[in-house]
C-alpha cells in the first residue's frame, strides 16, 4: 500500500507518461511537484521502487513503470478513516491516508468517486452488502456522491466530527441511525432531522482479509 504523498508522486509519473510517451526527469518532477528539492523527489522513488511500482534504469529517462498492466486494470482507492460500527466514537481524520490497489471490474468510476473506511466493532455485522456481512475491522468502499439517505442501504454519518455507519429511519422530525447486527447490545442512535448529521456516501462494497 502506498502513503498519500507516494501516491501522488506516482500518479504524476503515470500523467506525465500517458501525455508524453516517456518518463519525467527528477528535475521535472520537482517542478511539477513544486519542490524545492531534487532529493526529496528521489526519496519517494526509492520508496516506490522498494513497492515494485517503478524500476529504475541508468537512461537519462530512467524511471519506469513496473508494470503498465497495473495501471490500466487497477484503481488505488484510498483508506480515509476509522469508522464505527457502534456509537460514533471515532474522529473522521483525513490528514493522512494510504490506498488498496482495486480492480476496475469491480468499481464503476474513476477512483476519485470512491474511499474506503475500516470498520470497528459489530454493529452492523447482520448487514449484507452483495451478499457480504460487514465485520469487525472489514473495509467498507464508499461512494461519495451518493448521499439521498433511504432505508434500505448503509450510510456513513459524520455526527459531531465523528464517523459511524449505520442503516437510516427517517420518522417525522426524528432520524434513526440503526444497527443491524447480531449482537444485542447494539442500539438505534436517535436524532433529530434538524441535528447537525452529514451524509459523506453509501456503502457499495466490503472487503474482508
Amino acid at each position: 500500500m502506498l502513503t498519500d504523498k507516494q501516491q501522488k508522486v506516482l500518479d504524476t509519473i503515470v500523467e506525465f507518461v500517458t501525455k508524453y510517451g516517456k518518463s519525467p526527469t527528477i528535475e521535472e518532477l520537482r517542478v511539477i511537484l513544486e519542490q524545492k528539492s531534487k532529493r526529496w523527489v528521489t526519496q519517494y522513488l526509492e520508496a516506490l521502487e522498494k513497492k515494485w511500482f517503478i524500476n529504475r534504469s541508468d537512461s537519462y529517462r530512467w524511471i519506469k513503470l513496473w508494470n503498465s498492466i497495473w495501471f490500466q486494470t487497477m484503481l488505488n482507492i484510498p483508506i480515509l478513516w476509522y469508522a464505527n460500527a457502534w456509537t460514533p466514537l471515532v474522529y473522521a481524520d483525513q490528514s493522512d491516508y494510504w490506498v488498496l490497489p482495486v480492480s476496475k471490474k469491480l468499481v464503476s468510476w474513476s477512483w476519485e468517486d470512491y474511499f474506503f473506511l475500516k470498520v470497528e466493532w459489530t454493529s452492523m455485522n447482520d448487514y449484507k452488502v452483495k451478499w457480504k456481512t460487514i465485520d469487525n475491522w472489514s473495509y467498507v468502499l464508499i461512494k461519495k456522491d451518493e448521499t439521498n439517505i433511504d432505508s434500505n442501504n448503509a450510510f456513513l454519518f459524520i455526527i459531531d466530527s465523528c464517523a459511524t455507519i449505520k442503516v437510516p429511519k427517517i420518522e417525522w422530525e426524528t432520524l434513526y441511525l440503526l444497527p443491524k447486527s447480531k449482537d444485542i447490545i447494539h442500539k438505534p442512535i436517535i436524532l433529530s432531522t434538524s441535528d447537525d448529521v452529514k451524509v459523506n456516501g453509501k456503502v457499495v462494497d466490503v472487503f474482508s482479509f
